[in-house]
């Protein structure tokens, strides 16, 4: 990711602002001694970093040259209907969801244990920018069920259907790093319908259930579709491939709406064609283009994805055996036929990967430095060139052969052993050497982007800085926080909040946007800010100079902060008069920027004792 900009350039709006804060702080004594200014790198380390950093150009914050994603895994599980949340810096599960109806015995179950292509049979996992997950179940002999369903887990925050006041979820309550029986929540067909309705969620990470395409935006589909394609857009929604009728649609991530399409795999006139294809895997690159997989020997391209209208431009290449997907370095890299297409070249078909010559490979996977990984039974790790070998390994003792491969926040490699006793076998990003194996549940079938690592380094390559303030009491009305950026063209620095009366309370909250120079709209003794950097497709890097979040709204006219208003303000207010105010001075009774005989006057009348009389 390239830094466009240096400290030793900063621009003048960011030294004009230091200034002023400076003179704010004179003018206001103490009103602005709860303001807090992030700016040089002693600051920002006051923060949690994630794919940014304050090293490569000090005091300043710029993306990595390495991307990272989140320190989870998202594991659908084929042989249960249930997704399990790894974490990957802990290596254990640390929650899992039902994606379709039971245990055994609630209406609506579908019996099939141990069987990864029967009943919902979820397989494709996507993470979006800020953590949340979506799970596509498939669907076989799924009674009237069409298309496919996706189910959304939130990252942060919870929907508190019952009103209790408390998150109802998933948890290791033992905290033998395995969730089994009680531990997951359960999800029946009350109604009898056939579907997931919203009031038979009991648990509240889900966002929300629905059927792809949903009936409002798009017709529904007969049955026996299968859901096997899934993908996040540069815009944050969804792109989802029925491999059975041979579409796509578009569906909108804040509450599943299919927004578009059946879009047909076949080739627009006039562009490349080697037939149209079954969606069997996809990801969308900077651009916004489509790729996908087929599991045939054709790779398939959408053009224009961000737009809810079109016209999309599909072509389609040759020679392109494949079964899971890649993006990096620019390349399209393709699994069981270890094939590589390079979109820049003009070529129509694909070429060979040759660094994984002699490799079985179903999944297929770039980590944050561009380097390819794959394999079922061996697990390669090959350069950005593809054909430098950097490492090689067999399976661990206790690992069994896989499809999918996924790499972590530490860049460490995850292979997802396909068998009923489902297991991790985990790898060093560095050299391979073998980091252990470790259990999920029943046939987990994951080789898509589990860990958004794809989204967040290919699609919207992305970073944040996260800092927690305490504002001293319960209930604290923080006042504004303001930055000073640089953003190349197609580049965006934007800021958010949340807040709670405890640190704890923090992750049930979500975040809030916050405009530059705007009260953030949060209240809580503690308030978390989050500054997400994100690039482009040209690789570069927006500059986040500084943050300021002042300090809890002072009342206006309390000059004095003593929790009254007497003639000890109006004094203090009399005195200063002819002065220029910044907003928010207590003093600046009447919001005109300056300091006036008309303040005392609009003062005099919210004294707080009669004849405004010293306490």
């Amino acid at each position: 990711m390239k830094t466009t900009h240096s400290m030793h350039t900063a621009p003048k709006g960011r030294t004009l602002r230091l200034l002023t804060l400076a003179l704010m702080g004179a003018l206001a004594g103490q009103a602005m001694a709860a303001d807090k200014i992030y700016t040089v790198n002693g600051d920002f380390a006051l923060g949690i970093l994630d794919g940014v950093n304050f090293t490569v150009v000090a005091n300043q914050l710029q993306l990595n040259a390495v991307g990272t994603t989140f320190p989870v895994a998202w594991i659908a599980n084929a042989g249960e209907d249930t997704v399990s949340k790894f974490d990957t810096n802990l290596n254990k599960e640390v929650a899992r969801y039902r994606t379709w109806f039971g245990p055994a015995g609630q209406p609506g179950y579908f019996g099939h244990l141990g069987n990864a292509y029967a009943g919902a049979a979820p397989s494709r996992t996507s993470v979006d920018i800020d953590g949340n997950a979506y799970v596509l179940n498939r669907h076989f002999s799924q009674g009237t069920q069409n298309g496919g369903t996706i189910v959304k887990i939130l990252a942060e925050g919870f929907i508190d259907r019952n009103g209790n006041g408390v998150m109802d979820t998933s948890i290791d309550l033992d905290n033998n790093g395995i969730i089994e029986g009680a531990e997951i929540l359960p999800l029946a067909d009350t109604n009898g319908n056939g579907i997931i309705d919203d009031n038979e969620i009991q648990d509240e990470r889900i966002a929300w259930v629905k059927r792809v395409p949903d009936g409002i935006g798009a017709p529904l589909v007969a049955t026996g579709a299968l859901g096997r394609a899934m993908c996040i857009g540069t815009d944050g929604n969804l792109w989802v491939g029925l491999y059975s009728n041979r579409t796509f649609y578009k569906v909108r991530s804040s509450d599943g709406a299919t927004i578009a399409g059946p879009v047909s795999t076949a080739p627009t006139a006039g562009q490349p064609s080697a037939g149209s294809w079954s969606p069997y895997g996809c990801l969308i690159d900077a651009n916004g283009t489509l790729w996908s997989a087929s599991l045939g020997s054709v790779l398939g391209r959408i053009d224009n994805t961000a737009s809810d209208t079109g016209p999309y431009t599909v072509s389609s290449y040759s020679n392109c055996s494949n079964y899971g997907i890649g993006l990096g370095n620019g390349k399209v890299y393709l699994g069981s036929g270890n094939r590589v297409f390079d979109p820049s070249s003009g070529a129509t078909s694909c070429g060979a990967l040759s660094g994984m010559s002699g490799v079985g490979t179903l999944g297929i996977v770039v980590d944050g430095g561009g380097n390819i990984i794959a394999g079922t039974s061996t697990v390669r790790k090959v350069a950005p060139d593809g054909t430098t070998i950097l490492w090689t390994q067999p399976l661990q003792s206790g690992g069994s052969s896989s499809v999918g491969i996924q790499v972590d926040a530490n860049n460490d490699v995850l292979q997802i052993g396909f068998t009923s006793a489902g297991r991790i076998q985990k790898y060093s990003g560095a050299n391979g050497a073998p980091l252990g194996v470790f259990p999920v549940g029943n046939m987990p079938y994951t080789y898509s982007d589990a860990t958004g690592l794809s989204a967040r380094t290919v699609t919207s390559p992305t970073g944040t800085w996260t800092v927690t303030l305490d504002g001293g009491a319960a209930g604290t009305d923080w006042s504004k926080v303001l930055w000073n950026d640089l953003t190349p063209n197609g580049t965006a620095v934007v800021v958010s909040a949340r807040a709670a009366d405890t640190e704890a309370g923090l992750p049930a909250q979500p975040y809030m946007p916050v405009a530059n120079g705007a009260d953030p709209m949060v209240a809580g003794r503690f308030m978390q800010i989050q500054a997400r950097l994100n690039g482009n497709a040209a690789g570069d890097s927006p500059i986040l100079y500084d943050l300021t979040v002042q300090g809890p709204a002072q009342g206006t006219c309390d000059v004095d902060l003593d929790g009254d208003i007497d003639k000890a303000d109006l004094s203090l207010i009399s005195r200063s008069r002819n002065q220029t105010a910044q907003p928010g001075d207590p003093r600046d009774a009447d919001g005109d920027g300056r300091i006036t005989p008309n303040d005392v006057k609009v003062c005099i009348p919210q004294c707080t004792r009669p004849n405004c009389a010293l306490q």
